[in-house]
């Protein structure tokens, strides 16, 4: 598969299961496709000999397509495991069958754009790896590597104008209502109303305490007044059909 196969079976996932907001619940999507999830310790309780089997294949994580059985390795850390499982997802949607170098480096690819879509990156605003990181919960390792492959995207899009997956995947987050491209969706911990987009868990009318720290650096591109309004007037083509 090459990276534009990839891509589009990430958009096909967010599809199917409906995926609206980042960060992505990991163990929704697997459930969605029918995979019973344990942890290693919970296997180590039931089947020692099941345990020490998955432990030989991977530290992090083991699936068994058969019996649509996910195990991972919980002590790991959070964004470790979250790349794992959408790892072993990314095996399943592609149809992977036996282990092959090429079958990992695609499994991997699957994993950094549908835990977080360059797309999303950009609309999020993101100044820097741990910006990834933080918005969408990965490690600072995937994270910096798909800030960095965001970068590149970027520069395609200005030089080449968007691609058909391009306008998919704009088109699976573009709520109508709102009339932009939404990445989250959360509800206000205080009284319960729907923010989009926000980078606070609290909406602007309920009382925060004042040591509550800002989760985002403010967004201050480094996109040259140009390269912002050109990006706007294609994003008004995709909307209205004339790209």
């Amino acid at each position: 598969m090459d990276n534009d196969q990839i891509l589009g079976a990430t958009i096909k996932v967010f599809a199917e299961c409906n995926v609206k907001s980042f960060p992505i619940d990991c163990i929704a999507l697997l459930k969605y496709y029918g995979y019973r999830i344990f942890t290693y310790d919970e296997l180590l309780n039931r089947n020692e000999e099941l345990y020490e089997m998955c432990m030989c294949c991977s530290e992090d994580a083991f699936r068994d397509g058969n019996s649509r059985i996910i195990a991972y390795n919980a002590n790991n850390p959070k964004g470790r495991v979250r790349f794992s499982l959408m790892h072993e997802l990314g095996h399943h949607v592609m149809q992977h069958t036996g282990e092959s170098e090429r079958n990992e480096q695609e499994a991997n690819a699957f994993a950094s754009y549908i835990l977080a879509p360059r797309m999303s990156i950009h609309y999020s605003k993101c100044r820097s790896f741990e910006d990834v990181s933080y918005i969408f919960d990965v490690s600072s390792e995937a994270a910096a590597y798909a800030f960095d492959d965001y970068c590149r995207w970027y520069k395609r899009v200005l030089t080449y104008k968007m691609t058909y997956l391009d306008k998919a995947m704009y088109g699976q987050f573009y709520n109508k209502d709102m009339d932009c491209f939404i990445w989250n969706i959360k509800q206000c911990d205080f009284c319960g109303k729907t923010l989009y987009n926000s980078y606070y868990d609290h909406c602007d009318f309920c009382c925060v305490p004042e040591f509550e720290p800002k989760p985002c650096c403010p967004y201050d591109s480094d996109m040259s007044v140009f390269d912002i309004d050109l990006f706007r007037s294609w994003e008004n083509k995709w909307l209205y059909g004339d790209c």
